[in-house]
């Protein structure tokens, strides 16, 4: 058999026919999940929490957030003095977007997220906040869930 231009191209095009079908088929395999589901809604709220970010940013300590193994919840302390007259803390993984949760904070200056049935990981943790002053803080960590 003779190899000329019109074999080289025949064989070209079909691997690369072959390669293509084989990408797509298999990034399908894969479920295409966004690390938060409401991106585009933070993404117009941007200056918003640049601005809770620098409210945050000036306090004399941040927000400590840890996880107790003893009875199983992610515990928040507010710096001293700090009451969290409301807000929410959303708590949510990098790999799924399945088992993000979001809780209520109550008047309180140290709030406990239950934790008994979590997937043990990295969680991110989310605090917005509105103290007694009518400020508004947000604070983002992760937090090792055992």
């Amino acid at each position: 058999m003779k190899f000329n231009w019109g074999t080289g191209i025949v064989i070209f095009f079909t691997f690369f026919a072959a390669s293509m079908t084989f990408a797509v088929v298999s990034t399908t395999r894969y479920p295409p999940q966004l690390v938060q589901n409401d991106y585009y809604t933070l993404d117009l709220n941007y200056q918003d929490r640049v601005e809770k970010k620098q409210n945050t940013a000036a306090l004399m300590a941040a927000p400590l957030v840890e996880f107790i193994t003893a009875n199983k919840t992610i515990q928040v302390k507010f710096p001293d003095g700090m009451v969290a007259e409301s807000g929410t803390s959303k708590c949510y993984r990098s790999a799924t977007t399945k088992e993000d949760f979001t809780t209520q904070l109550v008047h309180a200056s140290k709030q406990e997220i239950p934790a008994e049935g979590l997937t043990p990981g990295r969680w991110h943790v989310e605090l917005d906040w509105l103290d007694a002053d009518g400020k508004k803080y947000f604070w983002e960590t992760a937090v090792v869930v055992q």
